[in-house]
């Protein structure tokens, strides 16, 4: 049996888009090389686009990458969630009404109906395909990153193909089951924008989820415990520090958005720099003591650490997604224009408007085609970028901390 290559997608709304044009690039070359991913791992949107590659996992890499820009090139805000003027604000408001005033059957589960997704996903994701190249061996697994609303811990769906023996850990909970789209809709059901969703099988995991984002955007390490060998991590934000000085001086005081982008980046961003700084550096602490090391077991995996090549795709400078939605926004949909899309345009005054500061909220709901086009051709020039960076004997892998990657 040949190497285990996982590919973890992160959560990021409309920023998929980015990771559909990575992959565009990045998976016909894997493939050349005989390490097409076959374990996929994926959180919110990022688990939505895992859920397409596995239905197309028995054709070829450029077919499949091509099948997921087509459907990203499809999506529309209309296809994520119901009208705001038309549909959404009426009955919010009426819900919200509704819990002030005490009324028990009213309650206001989400500023936004995701009805539509729904829908999206029964049209655009044949499950029955994802179970036959599951089931054949084609894909080893497709897993799922959900937040239970009860407990603390992450849950990990996972449908697999003979691998009856997933890890276990204190935080994460591993559930093997039959996926369908009731896991994906838990999976990117963000708090507060979206209800929570009820998952029903497997039947021990009953119970109501949010966005898999809340604990886990950036999922590596489900798939190192699923046991890969090497790993595409392909993410929507930058590791690279942003200088600013926006607010160096600025007398005006931050508002809700600016808060809720430190947020995001606090769960976002934070976990991410630190997850894969530290693979690095266990691959370099191997690498300087394997002796050593190799006797010392993991509390968690109880296995001997290894090291497990990696990439780590994701846009070259922090901010550059939010300044693209910016953009497109100024351009495209403000004064006169927004009349063709009016919930963008609400959406937006919503995120703050178009400041430097709030263009990153506005690219998690920017479903144009404006962004999404622009988004796919960042994704396309970092996966170049990053097969044209990293050289050597391990091309395109790469084992030393993330820090130490030479800039071109």
């Amino acid at each position: 049996m040949g190497e285990r290559i996982g590919l973890v997608l992160s959560g990021g709304g409309a920023r998929g888009a980015y990771e559909a044009g990575v992959l565009s690039v990045l998976l016909p070359e894997l493939e050349r090389r005989g390490q097409r991913p076959t374990v996929l791992v994926g959180t919110s949107v990022g688990a939505l686009s895992a859920a397409s590659l596995a239905v197309d996992a028995d054709q070829s890499a450029r077919r499949a990458a091509a099948r997921l820009v087509e459907r990203w090139r499809g999506w529309r805000l209309a296809d994520v969630f119901h009208p705001i003027i038309r549909w959404q604000a009426p009955l919010t408001a009426l819900r919200y009404l509704g819990e002030v005033l005490g009324a028990p059957s009213m309650r206001l589960a989400g500023l936004l109906d995701p009805a539509p997704l729904r829908d999206s996903l029964h049209r655009l994701i044949d499950f029955s395909a994802v179970h036959r190249n599951v089931r054949n061996g084609t894909l080893e697994c497709l897993a799922v990153c959900a937040s239970p609303a009860a407990n603390p811990r992450n849950t990990v769906f996972v449908e697999h193909q003979g691998r009856p023996d997933l890890p276990s850990r204190p935080t994460v909970e591993y559930v093997t089951t039959t996926l369908s789209g009731e896991h994906l809709m838990a999976s990117a059901a963000i708090p507060v924008l979206f209800p929570a969703v009820r998952v029903q099988q497997p039947s021990a995991s009953q119970g109501w989820y949010y966005d898999g984002g809340v604990r886990l955007n950036t999922p590596l390490d489900p798939a190192l415990e699923l046991g890969v060998d090497r790993l595409v991590v392909i993410g929507t934000h930058s590791i690279a520090p942003k200088p600013s000085d926006f607010w160096s001086g600025h007398e005006k005081q931050p508002d809700l958005a600016d808060g809720a982008l430190q947020l995001l980046n606090a769960t976002l961003l934070s976990p991410l720099i630190d997850d894969i700084r530290r693979l690095g550096q266990v691959n370099q602490l191997i690498s300087g003591a394997a002796s050593a090391v190799a006797a010392h077991r993991d509390t968690h995996r109880k296995k001997p650490y290894r090291q497990v090549p990696y990439m780590y795709i994701a846009p070259a400078t922090r901010g550059a997604l939010g300044d693209i939605a910016s953009q497109v926004f100024r351009r495209h949909y403000r004064g006169f224009q927004a009349v063709k899309t009016p919930d963008l345009a609400i959406v937006s005054r919503l995120l703050g408007g178009e400041s430097e500061q709030h263009g990153e909220l506005i690219s998690y709901l920017m479903f144009a085609p404006e962004f999404i086009d622009r988004a796919i051709a960042l994704g396309n020039r970092d996966a170049h970028r990053w097969l044209e960076r990293v050289t050597g004997p391990e091309s395109p892998w790469y084992l030393p901390p993330i820090d130490t990657l030479p800039d071109s």
